[in-house]
């Protein structure tokens, strides 16, 4: 069961990977073409205007955390019927919330030229391609078939087709950019991508379960599961506010307090952060569900042994990547899209610090959204989204920019860097001690690193995409290496090796 727990997550963990390798090679070559033939105007309201959107699923209420908990418990049990009844469940609850948020979309939609202040033609496209909007959410009712691949330790599948999908969108955008449909072609693109892979993870999960839409009708089995389900979603509603507050206003902040142009500089300037950001956040989204597994069956002394690893892996990883991004991302910009739209040093080292401090704040949290305990951080997140929206919003007119990126910093060091794991601590008895050094050794060795690699690095110009890749890779890998030397010890050292052993004999039995 260890190994196939083990051997799970690495293989949802390097599908993750490559689906940002593959983002990453996509944005590159799409963007510049993108900014070209739609120009930062458009491409910024675009931006600004989804983040809007974004807004449409809190009318989920928090139904998704509960269901991917619920689904989680179930999985870890290995009932097969109470897995097909939380599944109808799932479907029944987002049956009703999918009214509401085409009523909410409606009245959105009727004011989003005022949210994102454009005029003229731009409106009218914005205006245009926004309606188009509604379709995906006739599909939100096979949500649950989404969530059931990731409780169930298959988020590679999910992976693989996310791929597919970001393929199919830049394609379509490319083309309707490239013919002068503008903001509408690019509304248009999402859509398509995104009715697409709903139905692939709907075929996915009916081939596991066929009969589940048969289920629908058992309403007296499916009670005690809707009792669950909505005693869990409003804290997770909580957190999802909190989250979209913290994380998702901050284009729309830049566009409304100083100009939709203003949003390209912004968002281009973070993306290597982001991407990288994704990747961090992306070992605690394969690793979740095995952790769920072990605190179902009561395993508390093994859960908090994997969880002090997987932190200090987060933090290990999560500084080889961001060092490397904060030292060279100005040449990064300027090979990519431009000098002219690359956002400050301030943007890149606050961009990469907080993917940094995402990267281990998103797996602690995942230790009590997988265990169905949501209510308990609520309060953090509240008081944290806040603080972050109040000062995004103050600094944003002093400093530009960087504001929003500052405001989340700030929010993450004075509210959550310690709240989280006072909480943990209280709820599964994880030591303080073990979980500051995960964390405390990696930095030790990571900012003196950082500070030499970024004084090379701002003493020449790395000769075009090749010399970028090549300085960049090898001052991550040395600090992989440092850190294997410096951060783990004898024991570690000889675990992650058994592990990789065992990774490859598994491969090698199924595959070679």
């Amino acid at each position: 069961m260890k190994s196939h727990r083990t051997g799970r997550s690495v293989i949802n963990f390097a599908s993750g990977l490559l689906l940002q390798i593959t983002s990453l090679s996509i944005g590159l070559v799409s963007t510049p073409l993108l900014l070209h033939w739609l120009g930062d105007d458009r491409y910024g309201s675009f931006r600004a205007a989804s983040d809007w959107g974004n807004y449409l699923n809190l009318l989920e209420l928090g139904i998704g955390g509960s269901l991917m908990a619920l689904l989680a418990k179930a999985v870890g049990i290995g009932d097969r019927q109470q897995i097909r009844l939380t599944l109808a469940t799932g479907i029944k609850a987002y049956l009703n919330i999918m009214a509401v948020m085409i009523l909410v979309a409606v009245g959105l939609g009727c004011f989003i030229t005022n949210l994102v202040p454009v005029k003229g033609t731009l409106a009218d496209e914005l205006q245009r391609g926004y309606w188009l909007v509604l379709l995906p959410i006739f599909l939100l009712p096979l949500t649950p078939f989404r969530l059931f691949a990731d409780a169930s330790q298959r988020s590679y599948f999910a992976n693989l087709f996310m791929m597919l999908q970001s393929l199919l969108i830049t394609c379509v955008a490319l083309i309707l950019a490239r013919v002068g449909f503008g903001i509408t072609g690019q509304y248009l693109a999402m859509v398509l991508g995104t009715m697409s892979f709903q139905l692939v993870m709907c075929w996915d999960g009916l081939r596991r379960f066929p009969d589940v839409f048969a289920a629908l009708t058992d309403r007296k089995s499916q009670l005690p599961i809707k009792k669950q389900l909505w005693q869990l979603n409003w804290p997770t509603l909580a957190i999802n506010l909190s989250g979209q507050l913290s994380l998702f206003t901050d284009n729309i902040i830049i566009s409304y307090s100083l100009s939709p142009a203003t949003v390209v500089p912004f968002f281009v300037t973070q993306r290597l952060a982001m991407l990288a950001q994704s990747q961090i956040q992306g070992i605690g989204n394969a690793t979740w569900a095995a952790l769920a597994d072990l605190h179902a069956k009561g395993e508390r002394e093994k859960f908090n042994s994997r969880l002090i690893e997987l932190t200090k892996l987060v933090a290990v990883i999560g500084l080889a990547l961001m060092i490397a991004i904060a030292a060279y991302n100005p040449y990064f910009i300027s090979l990519w899209v431009g000098q002219d739209r690359f956002g400050g040093e301030a943007v890149t080292l606050l961009a990469a610090s907080n993917g940094f401090l995402l990267g281990l704040l998103s797996l602690w949290a995942w230790c009590f959204s997988g265990t169905g305990m949501q209510a308990i951080v609520v309060l953090p997140a509240t008081l944290g989204s806040v603080i972050n929206f109040i000062v995004s919003i103050m600094s944003t007119q002093f400093l530009g920019i960087a504001g929003p990126l500052l405001g989340t910093f700030i929010a993450f060091t004075t509210i959550s860097l310690w709240q989280l794991p006072l909480l943990m601590r209280k709820v599964f008895g994880t030591s303080l001690k073990q979980l500051f050094f995960a964390v405390a050794k990696p930095l030790a060795v990571g900012i003196p690193y950082g500070l030499v690699v970024w004084c090379i690095a701002r003493s020449h110009t790395p000769l075009g995409w090749l010399g970028l890749a090549a300085e960049m890779a090898v001052s991550a890998i040395l600090y992989l290496v440092m850190a294997w030397l410096l951060v783990l010890n004898q024991t570690e050292r000889s675990q992650w090796n058994n592990r990789l052993r065992m990774l490859f004999s598994t491969i090698h039995l199924r595959f070679g």
